[in-house]
């Protein structure tokens, strides 16, 4: 069971987001596979006009070179982009993702994904979805915490997050990384990955993955994302101490509104 602190959910100016990503995976369509994204690129074309094609190659390597290496291609992932390529939409033969480096309200990526989520049911009919992840990438920086050393850095966030790196035996580490996968519920799980990266430019890495499995209902993914959200967000305020959440440059309510 999760039971972070409910926090409101407040605009922050400087926002520590690198990027944001909402996966849907469902049983895959060999028509996506097999033709041009003609009918779905049609109905987001006005919002997402760019389009390139992606197809990789697996390559397979035998034990002790008792055979010649074979390679595979990968089914190929359609990327549609805003004209400024910071929102992106995936499609593939078994998912569409919407994804962006652009971040500015949860409201304004919701109607984004409800607009995606809606083309891809209704031009591929898709029954349901197997999966649906929600995932918040932070990057605490110098730059967006206004802080000017590591310690600075670390003070910004609970003890529990940096206890690692703080030891008698070691000064500043090299590299940190750790990972919490916690059950919200039978077939819901939020993955928390810490980290910390040292060099002329310091990270902390704050990555928030709350996902799903199982038949899910498309029709209900606004209201399941409005949830997965929500719990991503009251985790990022516990892993924030209050009184420092100011470092980000909060919007008063009364401005925001």
């Amino acid at each position: 069971m999760i039971c972070f602190p409910q926090r409101e959910d407040v605009r922050l100016r400087r926002a520590p987001l690198a990027e944001v990503i909402c996966q849907v995976r469902f049983p895959p369509v060999l028509r996506i596979a097999n033709e041009h994204p003609v009918a779905f690129q049609e109905r987001i074309r006005g919002r997402f006009p760019q389009l390139t094609v992606e197809q990789g190659m697996v390559v397979h390597m035998a034990p002790m070179g008792t055979e010649p290496p074979s390679a595979k291609p990968e089914p190929r992932i359609f990327r549609f982009r805003t004209p400024d390529g910071h929102m992106v939409v995936s499609l593939a033969l078994n998912f569409y993702a919407l994804s962006t480096v652009s971040y500015t309200h949860w409201a304004d990526f919701l109607d984004l994904l409800q607009f995606v989520n809606q083309a891809a049911r209704e031009v591929y009919d898709l029954p349901y979805a197997v999966r649906v992840g929600l995932r918040y990438i932070n990057h605490l920086t110098f730059e967006n915490t206004g802080t000017s050393s590591v310690a600075e850095l670390w003070e910004i966030l609970r003890p529990e997050l940096t206890m690692l790196l703080r030891s008698e035996c070691w000064d500043e580490p090299v590299e940190m990384l750790s990972q919490l996968l916690l059950a919200a519920d039978e077939n819901e799980r939020l993955t928390l990955r810490s980290g910390f990266k040292s060099g002329e430019k310091p990270i902390f890495l704050l990555d928030f993955d709350y996902y799903a499995e199982g038949n899910i209902s498309l029709e209900n993914l606004p209201f399941l994302c409005q949830r997965y959200h929500d719990m991503i967000y009251n985790a990022f305020r516990w892993c924030i101490r209050e009184e420092r959440l100011v470092v980000f440059d909060p919007v008063p309510v009364v401005e925001e509104d």
